[in-house]
């Protein structure tokens, strides 16, 4: 605020090594396609919908990046919750695998390593499983703001899924979520990557029907624990070779502008 209160997060500008200007969504879109992924929908509300079409008829209309050759926008009314926006997609993704992205994280990967999108599309190919989350080390510091898991690891970077909880105090954290290989307090969180079959969507689908005309808020944490304990033996993640920066504050769209300055390959 009060920025984000006109701005939508997602459009924040980034300043690339080569002192061009794009918009958070913008760069997300860039690496969905180096994932190999065409089409895409985007999940707004209704007074941003406008300024996201404007925005990206310019670029194409400019010819200065290649961006998804399908891009659909998606009206989610009212804020219903993470869970509802995914909802709100079903009939856009059909029967396919897809991705998730959240719209307000910016990925930055290894020097001469794929993109954190394509890393993640690359290891859901490599296990046939009905999940694959991008996670990323954290410390136990910053567990009350991020999705906590653990795993077991049974290939380089992927891991078994065997807990999760949504902004665990720390005490939790030790008690539930320590993936072994890794130093102490230090712990696997999801970094707004995911690839779902649409069984997710029958367990969103579920919460919606239990929640009936209340006012609750829906969120995909919960249809991912109903999925996780349905397909414990299916359920992976991946740690991906980079980081993922969330411009949702002040000092992460800081940080987060710095990363991407500095990326040593520009998108």
């Amino acid at each position: 605020m009060p920025v984000s209160s006109v701005v939508p997060k997602a459009m924040f500008p980034l300043v690339n090594g080569r002192n061009e200007i794009r918009s958070v969504l913008h760069v997300i879109c860039q690496q969905v396609v180096s994932a190999g992924i065409e089409t895409i929908a985007i999940v707004v509300s209704p007074r941003q919908i406008d300024m996201l079409r404007e925005y990206f008829e310019t670029v194409r209309e400019s010819n200065s990046d290649r961006l998804p050759i399908r891009v659909e926008y998606i009206v989610q009314a009212s804020p219903r919750g993470f869970g509802d926006a995914v909802m709100q997609a079903a009939g856009f993704v059909g029967d396919e695998p897809f991705m998730l992205l959240l719209g307000d994280h910016v990925y930055i990967e290894d020097l001469n390593k794929p993109s954190c999108p394509a890393q993640v599309v690359q290891a859901f190919h490599s296990t046939g499983g009905v999940a694959m989350v991008g996670v990323q080390t954290v410390s136990a510091n910053v567990l009350c703001k991020v999705g906590v898991t653990s795993g077991v690891e049974i290939q380089t970077d992927i891991y078994r899924c065997v807990g999760f909880v949504e902004k665990p105090d720390p005490m939790t954290a030790r008690r539930r979520l320590v993936t072994e290989g890794l130093p102490e307090d230090t712990f696997l969180a999801h970094c707004g990557i995911y690839v779902f079959t649409p069984e997710i969507f029958t367990c969103l689908r579920r919460l919606s029907n239990m929640a009936g005309a209340s006012d609750k808020e829906m969120e995909l944490a919960e249809a991912q624990s109903m999925l996780l304990e349905k397909h414990s033996d299916k359920y992976f993640l991946y740690q991906i070779v980079g980081r993922a920066y969330d411009v949702g504050t002040p000092e992460g769209y800081a940080v987060s502008q710095a990363a991407f300055r500095s990326k040593k390959v520009t998108v």
